[in-house]
């Protein structure tokens, strides 16, 4: 009878865990739509990536780091420009380039 309780003990330990890493993430994916929400409002350009792999992730990142000039914010494939020219010569680069 203890040996069941234990059992249950860890695995009611383990769904609380799941759940509280799981609200994490809903909770950050709710976040990063309020502010592609508010960034769109204000009038930032929105480019889309399609699925990339970690190497050409950091050819991105490298790239945006050394000729984007205005302000950007992105969540994971989802990239916002405040300027139209830098929003334009990442599609070229990135939509194009892949």
């Amino acid at each position: 009878m203890q040996k069941k309780r234990l059992l249950t003990d860890r695995s009611g330990e383990l769904q609380e865990q799941i759940i509280a890493e799981q609200s994490k993430v809903l909770a950050s994916e709710i976040d990063a739509q309020l502010m592609r929400s508010m960034y769109q409002e204000l009038g930032w350009h929105e480019v889309i990536l399609t699925p990339i792999d970690w190497e050409q992730c950091y050819h991105i990142d490298t790239w945006v780091e050394d000729n984007i000039k205005g302000a950007i914010w992105t969540h994971g494939l989802v990239w916002m420009f405040e300027k139209d020219r830098d929003a334009m010569w990442f599609k070229l680069r990135w939509l194009n380039g892949l």
